[in-house]
């Protein structure tokens, strides 16, 4: 894989981990077991194993360690979203509370790690290089 790809995929990272970081953390205040309050689709314990996965994720993005493995788990996080919150809520593709663009865009950013891997400037290139 070439600098620039390498580079952008470092850019790519860092933003999308940081911003699921971010995610994690407002729901941090109020208890990871209360952010969805009292009609959410979820128990508590995954609302916390959410919000576990989007701030460690988020974490292992920025560093680009087990990045295919982070990919997968927050595509999860993301299908779910789309899926369960923002269809039933008469979420449109863009405008309004509960549009589905910025985590359908979250989740093509995540396949695309998926599938192209972290580049050369991460953690899994340095520690799983190939002999």
């Amino acid at each position: 894989m070439g600098t620039r790809a390498s580079v952008a995929l470092c850019a790519i990272r860092a933003i999308v981990g940081l911003a699921f970081i971010f995610h994690a953390m407002m729901k941090l205040p109020a208890g990871a077991a209360s952010w969805m309050g009292p009609h959410g689709f979820a128990p508590s314990w995954l609302q916390g194993v959410v919000t576990f996965a989007e701030l460690f994720g988020g974490a292992a993005l920025i560093l680009g360690i087990l990045t295919p493995l982070v990919a997968a788990v927050l595509s999860i996080d993301m299908i779910v979203a789309i899926v369960k919150f923002h269809l039933p809520a008469g979420g449109h593709f863009v405008g309004g509370r509960a549009a589905f663009e910025v985590p359908l865009v979250y989740l093509v950013v995540l396949l695309s790690l998926l599938v192209a891997g972290p580049g050369a400037y991460s953690l899994d290139a340095v520690l799983f290089k190939r002999r």
